[in-house]
């Protein structure tokens, strides 16, 4: 009886997509130390699911997903800094995703964010989102998606360099 609970379950897992595929995703080249001291991003996933393929495919970056996007916000936004300038960012949020049947091979990354800018005796806060999409390498591989990730996160951080560099201008502008 045990054994036939046994292969009733096995097969009924095979039938439902029961595959969990782990891919190691290197973020290492777009960490560099040292950048931008006064930018610091926390939060993050510490493993992505890829939403919709047949299977469920887990991306683990490495290292974490906050430190890669702080080095990349620091490199961009560090020639618009200025004195007493501090930006904190938290609740880092990722979402990968692929759409089979629109645009298979394409993966997509929604990247959101909160940031507190205190500059010159004021602070703000906002919401930082960024949506970056691109073809995976490896048409679409499980492997190809993972080596997809840091373009989609450095597209992402890029787009929200922008967002947050209107916001620092402002702050700058601000007197007491």
């Amino acid at each position: 009886m045990k054994r036939l609970v046994v292969i009733g379950t096995a097969a009924l897992l095979s039938a439902c997509g029961g595959e969990v595929v782990h891919a190691p995703a290197s973020l290492g080249d777009l960490v560099r130390p040292g950048t931008a001291p006064w930018l610091t991003v926390a939060g993050g996933p510490d493993k992505l699911e890829v939403r919709g393929l047949d299977h469920k495919l887990i991306l683990e970056p490495a290292p974490a997903l906050a430190a890669a996007v702080q080095s990349q916000l620091g490199a961009q936004l560090q020639p618009d800094y200025f004195q007493d300038l501090v930006v904190t960012c938290t609740s880092l949020d990722a979402a990968v995703h692929v759409n089979e049947k629109k645009a298979p091979g394409e993966l997509g990354l929604d990247l959101s964010m909160q940031c507190a800018i205190w500059a010159r005796g004021f602070d703000t806060n906002h919401d930082y989102k960024a949506q970056v999409s691109a073809s995976a390498a490896g048409s679409g591989s499980d492997q190809g998606y993972a080596q997809t990730l840091p373009t989609l996160l450095a597209d992402g951080a890029n787009e929200m360099a922008s967002q947050l560099r209107a916001d620092m201008q402002k702050a700058a502008h601000r007197t007491r």
